[in-house]
């Protein structure tokens, strides 16, 4: 259960050593908590899948107040082929989706909400990777260490115009992913514009009750049970803000980042769906929400139309989401972990110390680049069946060195005088990406239980035996 820490605006230096840190507890007032991040879909739309981008041509004059620079010359003789802002690899376009605190003074809170996603040119694949706001990282250069949710704030209060840089700049020292665009959304956004699509589909994967929901200044309690439902914008939003239950672990922020993705996917799939695409109302009802609660980066007519084509080729080539958070059990248990202060303060730090982030770095290019089988996060276990104890542990450092922070591990001796190498999966139909791309690595073509192997072994999910090479003049035994 995550303890709800409150935090202001005001910065205060770490005791040595510098790897200390300290999180701010002096706010008193009760805070009327929009968790906006929920609402973030729609720079996907913008961005990657650019599903309104008819309407930006008609409604052009609004976009001056959400970040759109479009020129008439764009809507006269817009450039062929046009294309998104890529990384330096030219494989990946990445967009952070920012949600952003608020209060009804309108003053500037807390970014509460960060999920870096990435769209892969070669796979049409997306992937989304969420930050916890309570993970610690320097603030803008200052030496000070604090929650990752302050950063933006803290920029702005020196220069205003600067946070969506320094926050750019933030996730990208800790992910290693440059960031190419931005979106900073509010809770309306995304209540309006599920209501206008008619309401989202919703697997809820586990039953959970919150007697503490946000409600004003005071509170409310809601539940939801297991199963698939469609919900409403103001459903959609209390299942992805919940974040005080009991049950099944579903009142931590890692659980509800989880369904803040799943929001995300379930709106973006109606979006671009055709009943959605050529209504007329739906759209505009879209592009006013759009108008009046979201700040992104600034988008030409030539990123929308940039952004259409790649939403087609995604449709085209069954593009699928992959859906990742950094908590404490992600990368086997390897990346973060939770530290409290010296005053019983609750707070997220790299598994290295403070600022050093080698390990989210591997993890986090490793899900963007293989995120079907860091998805599957199969239990893997290896067994000499004859090629040699040593050369079947030098083969799984190496596997694990490829596939880093996976549940990879050696078991020993199993057989000593079998021939052939064999990977297989314990339950069918699952864990098939972690065998192919495991035994493609391994040279292992076999994918079928042998007859030798009468039992489950140890309960992995899949299982690699390591045999003596087969002569080309030799029978298998």
């Amino acid at each position: 259960m995550t303890i709800d820490i409150k935090e202001n605006e005001t910065l205060e230096k770490p005791k040595p050593p510098k790897n200390k840190f300290k999180i701010d507890t002096s706010d008193k007032k009760p805070k009327k908590k929009n968790k906006l991040g929920l609402i973030i879909l729609i720079i996907l739309v913008l961005g990657i899948f650019g599903a309104i981008g008819f309407l930006i041509y008609k409604g052009y004059i609004f976009t001056k107040d959400i970040g759109l620079n479009i020129k008439a010359g764009d809507i006269i003789a817009p450039q062929k082929d046009p294309e998104l802002k890529r990384d330096s690899s030219g494989k990946y376009t990445n967009i952070l989706i920012i949600g952003v605190d608020t209060r009804e003074s309108g003053a500037l809170l807390n970014t509460d909400t960060l999920i870096l996603a990435s769209y892969n040119y070669e796979t049409n694949n997306i992937v989304m990777v969420s930050i916890p706001r309570d993970f610690n990282v320097e603030i803008n250069g200052t030496g000070w260490y604090n929650r990752i949710n302050s950063v933006y704030a803290s920029a702005e209060k020196k220069a205003e115009g600067s946070g969506f840089e320094a926050l750019m700049e933030t996730v990208t020292e800790v992910t290693d992913q440059e960031v190419q665009y931005y979106a900073m959304i509010n809770f309306q956004a995304f209540v309006d514009i599920v209501d206008a699509v008619g309401g989202v589909d919703i697997n809820v994967e586990n039953s959970f009750l919150d007697y503490r929901y946000p409600d004003g200044y005071g509170y409310k309690t809601i539940s939801f049970e297991a199963g698939p439902q469609t919900m409403d914008g103001q459903t959609a939003l209390e299942y992805a803000r919940s974040r005080k239950s009991l049950q099944n672990n579903e009142g931590s922020d890692y659980a509800r980042a989880k369904r803040q993705q799943k929001v995300i996917v379930a709106l973006q799939e109606k979006i671009m769906s055709s009943e959605t695409l050529i209504n007329p109302q739906k759209l505009m009802e879209i592009f006013s929400s759009i108008a009046k609660n979201v700040k992104v980066s600034q988008f030409t007519l030539n990123d929308i139309q940039a952004g259409i084509n790649i939403g087609k080729n995604y449709s085209e080539n069954n593009g699928k989401n992959y859906s990742f958070v950094l908590d404490p059990a992600a990368g086997n248990y390897g990346l973060i972990q939770v530290k409290i202060g010296e005053n019983g303060q609750y707070g997220i730090i790299p598994k290295l110390g403070l600022g050093k982030y080698t390990n989210i770095h591997k993890y986090t290019n490793n899900v963007i680049l293989y995120p079907h089988i860091y998805t599957e996060d199969a239990k893997t276990y290896v067994y000499n069946t004859g090629l040699g104890y040593s050369e079947t542990l030098a083969k799984t450092n190496s596997l694990k060195e490829k596939y880093p922070y996976l549940k990879i591990t050696f078991k020993g001796n199993l057989y000593s005088n079998k021939s052939g190498s064999v990977i297989y999966s314990h339950t069918d139909s699952m864990y098939s990406k972690t065998v192919q791309l495991f035994g493609e690595y391994l040279n292992i073509t076999d994918n079928t239980k042998p007859e030798y192997v009468t039992t489950n072994l140890n309960g992995e999910d899949v299982t690699i035996l390591m045999g003596k090479p087969i002569q080309l003049d030799q029978t298998t035994n």
